[in-house]
């Protein structure tokens, strides 16, 4: 049922992790006479937890990736491919980079989140997010190993920049050099064990690492670091936390001090009740959560349910955020670190947990994936 045909139009703004419930369930929503579409600047979404597995090899870019403009034009949607610009809220009308208007009953924002401190654009330069950057880092890290052994860094010491700098590893094996730099201490947001077996692990693996600096400047095959040192390189893989993307700076809505979209435990915008949203770019208002995908996906179905009663004059269910939540952290090595309620783990088991894990989320979305790339 195309919009402007008298059924209420729901817009979703993003395919990642907190709209993947409700693209596979499109079909509920058309037959109760509501109108989707989806906007997405890429038809394909990276799935976060296998990025780094690729970016060292275990797995193909297709492995990892999920279409979700298939899934909306399979379920009866509309699927425009370009980027959200601006949304005004008040007319309740979402502007696309290509030019396109549309206008919404109820929107919903999944847009994922950028790197924080993101240097000057370059091509030797690589922020981790979005994960579809790794492709093309993976593709150069490659391109450079067949002339020389790569000197590689990767600047952030939070878990992505561990599993990044341990599947960089992984892709180079024995040969090149690789520095991971972090402003604070590595997984200082973990317990104390947790930096402890993957200090040991880092080493093992040949990887320098150099904790309380951070990169002042940058140059042509060169970091700065605030400590006075230089570090050179021929790839920089940055993932020093991350931000919500420019088009929330647009929307006129109340925002968190990050710049992410305030919402109330409804996953509705404090400042619209048109406006939902889920995963990295959204706080709640009464309990900000930190930024791992398991919130997100937990979130699907109370967004699935809340966008339909939002339409149909329904009631609206609160999302309760879980206590505790399992941690996998792949270190490249064939073994992950596992981090839950206290007990920290590292094995060959804990990777093949989180392997099974992601190819099981993954293939409920894209169907049987092919197997690993070795």
């Amino acid at each position: 049922m195309p919009p402007g045909s008298g059924s209420p139009h729901l817009v979703l703004v993003g395919g990642g992790h907190a709209h993947l419930y409700t693209l596979r369930r499109l079909r509920v929503l058309i037959g109760r006479g509501i109108a989707v579409t989806l906007v997405t600047p890429d038809r394909f979404h990276y799935y976060s937890g296998m990025g780094p597995g690729m970016l060292g090899g275990r797995y193909r870019p297709e492995d990892i990736r999920i279409d979700v403009q298939s899934l909306a034009e399979g379920g009866g949607a509309r699927c425009v491919v370009a980027p959200a610009e601006r949304i005004n809220s008040q007319a309740r009308r979402l502007h696309l980079a290509d030019g396109t208007t549309l206008s919404y009953d109820a929107l919903s924002l999944n847009i994922g989140s950028i790197v924080a401190d993101n240097p000057l654009p370059s091509d030797c330069i690589v922020p981790v997010k979005p994960i579809a950057n790794l492709v093309a880092a993976r593709e150069r890290l490659l391109a450079v190993a067949r002339s020389k052994p790569p000197h590689v860094l990767v600047v952030g010491g939070g878990a992505a920049g561990v599993e990044i700098a341990g599947n960089v590893r992984r892709l180079l094996r024995d040969r090149g050099d690789i520095t991971l730099v972090a402003s604070s201490p590595i997984l200082h947001r973990f317990p104390p064990r947790a930096r402890e077996v993957v200090l040991n692990a880092l080493a093992e693996s040949r990887i320098e690492t150099v904790e309380g600096v951070s990169v002042k400047g940058w140059m042509d095959g060169g970091a700065v670091l605030s400590d006075g040192r230089t570090v050179a390189w021929d790839l920089a893989l940055v993932a020093t936390g991350v931000k919500p993307p420019a088009l929330l700076g647009e929307c006129g809505l109340p925002l968190a001090p990050d710049g992410s979209l305030l919402v109330d435990r409804f996953l509705r915008s404090t400042g619209s009740p048109a406006v939902f949203g889920g995963g990295d770019c959204i706080t709640l208002a009464e309990q900000p959560l930190p930024r791992v995908g398991v919130y997100a996906v937990r979130q699907g179905p109370i967004l699935f349910h809340n966008l339909q009663a939002q339409l149909t004059g329904k009631r609206l269910l609160p999302f309760n955020p879980q206590r505790s939540f399992l941690q996998l952290l792949n270190l490249g090595d064939d073994t992950a670190l596992l981090v839950r309620n206290g007990i920290v783990w590292r094995g060959r088991l804990a990777f093949r947990l989180k392997d099974f894990i992601d190819r099981r989320f993954v293939e409920s979305f894209a169907g049987k994936m092919s197997g690993a790339a070795g």
